[in-house]
């Protein structure tokens, strides 16, 4: 029996979650918001369209900013916890790979941490070209990078209890384009100019392990699918270990604080 597609559990995931985002990892994205409207000039008049907007944070901040803007995200849930924090913004249902607007028709796209979720980015990247405007139009995104603190306390606890065999999705890689050369390579392939890097040094903070262990539960998909799919057992001591770890973190304050860096990759469309 055929399980269900990444896309598919990666809706199921965001659908469950979009209430806890702001509150768990979407502390994190805010630090990235003010760098991709600066990437793209998201000023006065400019159409910008927000690629997996999740609740709404950046495209309500382009809406403060005087932009045209549309939220566009493909969890019906994200997309209402979106319109019911921020009245009055432009926030749709849509998939990235068939974006329902028409050719060369916004100056600019964002997409905050979403392109790790897209099952076929290739195809996100052939729509975004699509529908921006020649030459002009500007295309910005964050991923997260491997050298995250956070990335290596959880993978710390999975590889030495996690059974790696459980039946998963097909997932595209976490880091692809956290990677200068990988996502350089993936832009100018779709069309794009030679794009800019730039790395953001955003943090975590909380109170306590299990704050961290929330933050995963509740803010992220793809590990706990890993982490759910074990027994009972094992996914105690997984947690258990990421309880323990995070005690590595905590600052003489009494706060627990990791260094979650992100790239911000800029390019132009040709």
């Amino acid at each position: 029996m055929t399980g269900p597609s990444f896309r598919d559990a990666e809706l199921e995931g965001w659908d469950r979650k979009a209430g806890y985002w702001d509150d768990t990892i979407g502390l994190v994205t805010l630090g990235a918001i003010d760098p991709l409207m600066e990437a793209v000039g998201a000023t006065l008049g400019v159409r910008v369209l927000d690629i997996a907007c999740g609740t709404g944070s950046l495209a309500a901040t382009a809406a403060r900013r005087g932009a045209d803007v549309i939220g566009m995200d493909f969890a019906p849930t994200m997309i209402a916890e979106a319109i019911r924090r921020h009245p009055g913004v432009d926030f749709r249902v849509g998939d990235a790979e068939a974006i329902p607007l028409a050719d060369a028709s916004v100056d600019a796209a964002t997409c905050s941490f979403g392109m790790l979720h897209m099952e076929r980015p290739e195809r996100v990247l052939a729509e975004v070209v699509r529908v921006l405007r020649p030459v002009t139009g500007r295309f910005a995104l964050t991923s997260w990078t491997p050298d995250g603190e956070f990335f290596a306390l959880v993978g710390q606890a999975v590889q030495p209890h996690a059974d790696m065999g459980v039946p998963l999705p097909l997932a595209p890689p976490l880091f692809r384009f956290g990677d200068e050369g990988e996502c350089r390579s993936a832009l100018l392939a779709a069309g794009f100019a030679e794009p800019s890097f730039k790395k953001l040094p955003l943090v975590w903070t909380g109170d306590t392990p299990q704050a961290v262990l929330d933050a995963l539960h509740r803010g992220t998909v793809r590990t706990p699918m890993l982490i759910e799919a074990q027994t009972p057992e094992i996914r105690h001591a997984i947690e258990q270990a990421i309880l323990r770890g995070s005690e590595r973190y905590r600052q003489p304050a009494g706060n627990i604080v990791l260094k979650w860096p992100a790239l911000l990759t800029t390019a132009r469309r040709r």
